[in-house]
């Protein structure tokens, strides 16, 4: 089973609004502007849009679940990953769904960094809701106590879409003015983030080659 790899560049917002086919593929995404990306049910209200829109931050929605993500052009790598419910390496059972992945980032990042797999329960910690690198969720890749790669999952008939961005440089500074909550703002600079100021092409190739590792019908034992 092969990996189609795709590389996008565009609004956030454009992209969270395609329909990706349910295939093993890897979308890497640029966006050309700096978006705070607000989870499918968070409220429009933790985010201040006027302030927004003097910081020249845009405000966007994805349709999986999770408090905001901060993407920028350079600071951040955003890759979508796909599959399908027929692939081996779906799991019914949403804890175990994402375990693959995380081990998958976890080998491709080796060379830079040693990370491991939260396999614990989701935790919200205190600003999780409003802030996706505050929560902790199976699949998701920690360097110690600090998040490395956050992942929200879409799921849907067809298959399943996984979100996921890690950070080359972690500047809340530049986005957390718009959070209407003075006290979420006050936290956020304390967030445990492990940053890799690594190429972000480099990266992206790495996971690529990792995933074209990942075969076909064992593939779900081996990362499951």
């Amino acid at each position: 089973m092969e990996w189609g790899r795709h590389d996008w560049t565009g609004a956030a917002a454009e992209f969270h609004a395609t329909e990706l086919p349910a295939e093993r593929a890897m979308w890497w995404c640029h966006v050309e502007t700096p978006t705070v990306i607000l989870g499918s049910t968070q409220s429009v209200d933790d985010v201040n849009q006027n302030i927004a829109e003097e910081s020249g931050v845009l405000v966007s929605r994805r349709r999986s679940g999770g408090g905001a993500v901060f993407v920028h052009p350079s600071d951040s790598v955003w890759i979508d990953i796909t599959i399908s419910r027929a692939d081996p390496l779906w799991k019914d059972e949403l804890a175990q769904s994402m375990l693959w992945l995380g081990e998958c980032f976890v080998e491709a990042l080796s060379p830079w960094v040693e990370a491991e797999v939260y396999r614990n329960s989701f935790s919200t910690g205190v600003d999780g809701r409003v802030v996706c690198f505050a929560s902790s969720s199976p699949g998701e890749v920690f360097v110690g106590a600090k998040k490395l790669v956050g992942i929200s999952q879409r799921r849907g008939r067809d298959g399943a879409r996984f979100q996921c961005v890690l950070y080359r440089h972690w500047r809340p500074d530049e986005w957390s003015a718009i959070l209407a909550s003075a006290e979420v703002r006050s936290r956020v600079a304390d967030i445990a983030v492990a940053t890799l100021d690594v190429p972000a092409l480099t990266l992206v190739q790495a996971i690529s080659k990792q995933l074209a590792g990942i075969g076909g019908e064992d593939s779900g034992a081996i990362w499951g």
